[in-house]
């Protein structure tokens, strides 16, 4: 009988078998060993883990504990430090980039854009996950307001339903980006650089 250990990952607690533990522990270790010494590193560990937290929830396990399969599955989705260097050049020698965009259309989810909100971020939601300008999207609400009536009720059904992307993992979703470390780091390098742009700008005024 194997032994189940807990686990705090992601500010949540799990129960994973000791064959399941020892892989994740290798994977994670290796994951730390990559960013522990680099910029925003801290930042990007904590993604990662919020991440891998989100994808234990998901699977099921077995009577409550995660076996070695999900890991190697959370693994396979997450990439392996290995593999990063090479994803920039695999990228660029992607030829079929009608079949890359109906990947990336499939893999978005809905969630409301509130760093691009006018109200609720529902128009920009809407706009990222159907690759629309979200101005278009608000004449459509604004139409259906003056034609029918039925705008602003559908809008608020959708404030209501409709989820907000809070987590990097969240955004990158939205935007039909794979959930990947190396995407994680990218995005999480890009949201330090953009706050940092708008907190100087204010300070200059």
């Amino acid at each position: 009988m194997k032994k189940a250990i807990s686990i705090h990952i992601g500010s949540r607690i799990f129960n994973t078998d000791e064959d399941a533990y020892r892989v994740l522990n290798d994977w994670l270790t290796r994951i730390e060993k990559k960013y522990e010494a680099e910029k925003d590193g801290e930042e990007i560990l904590k993604d990662i883990e919020l991440r891998v937290a989100e994808l234990f929830e998901e699977a099921t396990g077995n009577n409550g504990i995660i076996t070695t399969a999900e890991v190697e599955n959370i693994i396979k989705i997450m990439g392996n430090p290995e593999d990063f260097d090479n994803e920039t050049q695999n990228e660029e020698t992607k030829t079929a980039a009608g079949q890359k965009n109906e990947t990336k259309r499939k893999q978005k989810r809905l969630y409301r854009d509130e760093e691009n909100k006018v109200i609720a971020g529902i128009c920009a939601g809407l706009g990222s996950y159907f690759g629309t300008d979200p101005v278009i999207i608000r004449l459509l609400f604004i139409a259906a307001f003056v034609i029918g009536g039925f705008g602003p009720l559908l809008y608020i059904i959708l404030w209501i339903a409709v989820p907000k992307a809070v987590t990097v993992s969240q955004k990158l979703e939205m935007k039909g980006e794979p959930v990947t470390v190396s995407n994680i780091e990218k995005a999480v390098r890009k949201e330090i650089e953009y706050i940092k742009n708008n907190f100087f700008k204010s300070e200059k005024h």
